[in-house]
């Protein structure tokens, strides 16, 4: 992604916070033991993390800082190996790499029933995941700016009460929580606990 015009362009209405420094970057790579994609680390270069609309898609990117902890606390790597999740729509979807790809595409995936069999993979890399995502210009939220939208909930995520796969409704308000990110990763760890036992009691049929 080129530096300048294209970056300001696609985070008009987003909280970017500072730059992360190469530094930075160097010390999560050396502990993370995973090498960013480079058109990711541009966007780090320009806003290390951040949360708001990009396009008409609300989005929250992970500071490089909480990378490592986050993939652990969400236990990616014992839901989905091969995943590294770098942020989310802020409303159940999480966002990452498949590394298990020579040249890893951007993909989402439910944080609540995390399976690598529920993955879809939303663009060949970061640039035209974000360029996509700023093609969209559909109405928000009727009623409120992008901003208001975003200083409602900034840091939380809305959760699903009851989740969409144990018959949760998706469109039910008191179905709807907002958490905090502590929160969103203990309710996470919970569900994901319970669907994981419940796989493995009901196993798929296998296929001859």
């Amino acid at each position: 992604m080129p530096d300048g015009a294209p970056k300001q362009r696609l985070f008009t209405v987003f909280n970017c916070n500072p730059p992360a420094s190469a530094t930075s970057l160097e010390r999560f790579e050396a502990a993370g033991g995973v090498r960013l994609p480079h058109e990711y680390r541009e966007v780090l270069a320009h806003t290390n993390g951040g949360e708001g609309f990009i396009g008409s898609y609300y989005v929250i990117l992970w500071k490089a800082e909480e990378l490592v902890s986050l993939n652990k606390s969400y236990e990616v790597a014992l839901n989905a190996p091969g995943l590294f999740l770098f942020g989310s729509d802020g409303g159940g979807d999480a966002f990452g790499f498949d590394l298990r790809a020579v040249a890893p595409p951007v993909v989402s995936v439910p944080f609540v029933g995390m399976d690598l069999g529920l993955v879809s993979v939303l663009a060949a890399d970061m640039e035209s995941f974000l360029e996509g995502l700023g093609s969209k210009h559909d109405s928000i939220e009727t009623g409120r700016t992008p901003n208001q939208t975003v200083n409602r909930y900034r840091g939380m995520e809305i959760f699903e009460v009851k989740p969409l796969l144990l018959g949760g409704d998706p469109v039910d308000p008191s179905n709807k929580t907002a958490l905090t990110r502590e929160q969103h990763v203990q309710a996470v760890r919970y569900w994901n606990k319970i669907i994981r036992e419940l796989r493995a009691s009901n196993p798929p049929p296998s296929r001859v």
